[in-house]
């Protein structure tokens, strides 16, 4: 029973010191000294940020069944920095599409980019609806005509650029 008794408090013992403690008291019950330990300073953190993490992906947004295809991109540089774009386009037509990109205008980049998270987690809003609906969707079929194609998409990326980078 002393025996059985002993073996539990020595388990228990065991447990509850420390690894460092129970050795010195291993060493002091034994006669003797150890060694003093040489403190080791902690390696330095890494100084450099935690690596970014992109994930490119494509969504393709329903404008209420019309003709104008949505398109929210997101892409990643070689240095893993998201890069957000919106594509509108004409179901149907080839080239009649217009593309606004963060990377090229670095000025309403924030702007832009605020705009396009809010489009995919909440959706496209009635009033960015109705812009690519009643303004950029006109522009692209007027675009269709070979002759004024490069001007009249030039100015709708301006004014779907514009219309999205307000706040």
């Amino acid at each position: 029973m002393l025996k059985k008794l002993f073996s539990l408090v020595f388990v228990f013992a065991a447990i509850s010191v420390p690894p460092a403690a129970y050795s010195l008291q291993l060493a002091a019950l034994s006669g003797h000294e150890l060694p003093a330990a040489a403190v080791v300073p902690a390696p330095p953190a890494p100084v450099s940020a935690a690596p970014r993490s992109c994930r490119p992906f494509l969504l393709e947004v329903a404008v209420g069944g019309v003709d104008e295809t949505v398109l929210i991109e997101r892409a990643c540089t070689p240095e893993n920095e998201p890069v957000w774009a919106l594509t509108v386009a004409l179901r149907g037509k080839a080239g009649a599409s217009v593309r606004v990109s963060s990377e090229n205008y670095p000025a309403e980049k924030a702007a832009l980019e605020k705009r396009f998270k809010s489009m995919v987690a909440q959706g496209i809003s009635q009033a960015d609806a109705d812009f690519i609906v009643l303004k950029t969707g006109p522009e692209l079929a007027r675009a269709a005509a070979p002759a004024e194609k490069a001007e009249i998409l030039a100015a709708a990326v301006l004014a779907l650029k514009a219309h999205l980078s307000q706040l």
